[in-house]
């Protein structure tokens, strides 16, 4: 890419130079907009992305917080929060920024727009090519006998580094009453789910669980030890478990 030069004794500088702004006005899209950014306040600027039109605006921040900045993909609205549940989810939501606030103004900021899962970042592009989605489905159990609760049911290492989009268990047998069966996936020793990944009574699929698991680490190293637990079943009729990392492969 080349864009137009300032040159010495130019008439009219201020042309190349705002041509050239408007030529990357696009990639602004939801960036700091310094002029109505002050103490707790965040001003962003506007544009399009994603086929809407973003009104440049503000948002106000909490005092003494650590936030995630999100935008929803299904409406382009910009938001920012104490939680982390959007900031995972980034099939849903793409990443802006990560701020730190103090008593009265922002004291660091992490910009993600142009990482993974960010506003100009990659999260779903064809397999064909590399950096695609990808899944490595993990058998955890036979197919015949009654799953019990424990830790490192199964344990394998990472054939390549991955960011993680989705995590999914499934049954060939479903359990139906009891406690829902319940999974946590550890990397390195840690889990990397701060809400566990279940299996509802009579279903085969985490996908219809009433609550989706959520995603606290979703960087996985290449050859990072992976463990399955076990944390709870039911009327102990569940078979056949399979886990499935849904990502792309870094």
């Amino acid at each position: 890419m080349t864009l137009q030069p300032w040159l010495p004794a130019q008439d009219s500088p201020e042309i190349p130079v705002n041509e050239n702004f408007d030529a990357l006005s696009h990639m602004a899209v939801y960036a700091k907009d310094a002029t109505t950014t002050t103490g707790l306040t965040w001003g962003y600027l506007g544009g399009r992305w994603g086929g809407f039109a973003v009104t440049a605006g503000t948002l106000t921040l909490p005092a003494s917080s650590t936030l995630y900045v999100t935008v929803s993909r299904a409406t382009g609205a910009i938001s920012a929060s104490a939680s982390d549940a959007a900031w995972q989810a980034i099939e849903q939501h793409a990443r802006v920024y990560k701020l730190v606030t103090g008593a009265a103004t922002v004291t660091s900021i992490e910009d993600y727009r142009a990482g993974f899962g960010g506003v100009h970042g990659i999260v779903n592009v064809s397999s064909a090519g590399g950096g695609g989605i990808t899944a490595i489905p993990i058998a955890c159990s036979d197919e015949t006998t009654a799953l019990t609760t424990g830790v490192a049911k199964v344990t394998f290492r990472m054939p390549y580094a991955m960011a993680l989009t989705a995590v999914r268990a499934s049954l060939t047998t479903a359990q139906t009453s009891g406690g829902l069966l319940t999974l946590d996936i550890n990397a390195d020793g840690a889990s990397i789910l701060s809400t566990k990944l279940t299996v509802d009574n009579n279903e085969k699929s985490s996908k219809s669980a009433a609550t989706p698991p959520v995603i606290s680490d979703a960087l996985l190293v290449d050859d990072a030890e992976i463990t399955i637990d076990i944390d709870q079943v039911g009327d102990s009729t569940a078979k056949g478990l399979k886990v499935y990392l849904i990502g792309v492969a870094e």
